[in-house]
């Protein structure tokens, strides 16, 4: 409650020729100084934000072995990025 749960999917190949699809889900946080109770996300921010994930996850998904992908993906080394 009180937030905005951002969702975004993407088909990417990998070097090694097998297509992954990846799902990342994001939530907006209140500000340290914040005084309002809610912290919803324009539309527009929210493509914007839902773009740079699918930018970000492409990126790092499709320059690497699916080996390496998964060894990115445990210590959630892209979450962090994104």
């Amino acid at each position: 409650k009180w937030h905005t749960m951002i969702e975004a999917h993407v088909d990417v190949k990998t070097t090694d020729g097998y297509v992954v699809r990846l799902f990342v889900i994001a939530f907006t946080k209140r500000r340290q100084d914040q005084v309002k109770t809610n912290c919803y996300a324009q539309s527009a921010q929210i493509r914007k934000i839902r773009k740079k994930m699918t930018e970000i996850m492409a990126k790092e998904a499709g320059t690497v072995q699916l080996r390496e992908l998964v060894k990115k993906l445990i210590p959630e080394s892209i979450g962090k990025e994104i």
